[in-house]
């Protein structure tokens, strides 16, 4: 069976009294090796807040239960994921993945746990330390979106 065409993104966030810290996290070599925040495919069924809650929690071990909001949508167009094509991801004809960012505080003084089979490395930083390291090389759309939802999600919660 394949994945939907769907993708969820969270960028977890803790606040501190000289601003917010950001959750980034390295995928493995295997993966990318990129940087970015929570993101995962929702499940037959699933919605995307149910989807952006079990992502948080496989990825990090935090539970955000109701703290998810959506903060913006992006379609994102690539000929590629991961190396494999998105007909072979998401099935024959698929040209475009959407992406639904996300937010959630987490408490202060916690790290995460991470899946050793997703991330190998993960750094709390501030608004411009995480939107440097962002990256997304093959979908530049969802790129950009992530990096709007990163920003609007700051200006929200300073």
């Amino acid at each position: 069976m394949k994945r939907r065409p769907r993708d969820v993104s969270v960028q977890l966030f803790r606040p501190e009294p000289h601003g917010a810290r950001f959750l980034m996290l390295r995928r493995i070599p295997e993966r990318g090796g990129v940087w970015q925040g929570v993101s995962g495919a929702p499940l037959a069924g699933e919605s995307d807040a149910k989807a952006a809650v079990r992502e948080a929690r496989e990825e990090t071990g935090f539970e955000i239960g109701d703290a998810a909001h959506p903060r913006s949508r992006v379609r994102a167009r690539a000929a590629s994921r991961g190396g494999r094509s998105l007909g072979a991801v998401y099935g024959a004809g698929v040209t475009s993945v959407s992406v639904v960012a996300f937010g959630a505080a987490v408490p202060d003084g916690l790290d995460p746990v991470l899946d050793p089979a997703e991330h190998d490395a993960f750094d709390w930083l501030g608004l411009e330390q995480a939107d440097a390291l962002l990256d997304w090389p093959i979908e530049h759309d969802a790129l950009a979106g992530r990096r709007l939802a990163l920003r609007a999600l700051a200006a929200r919660i300073t």
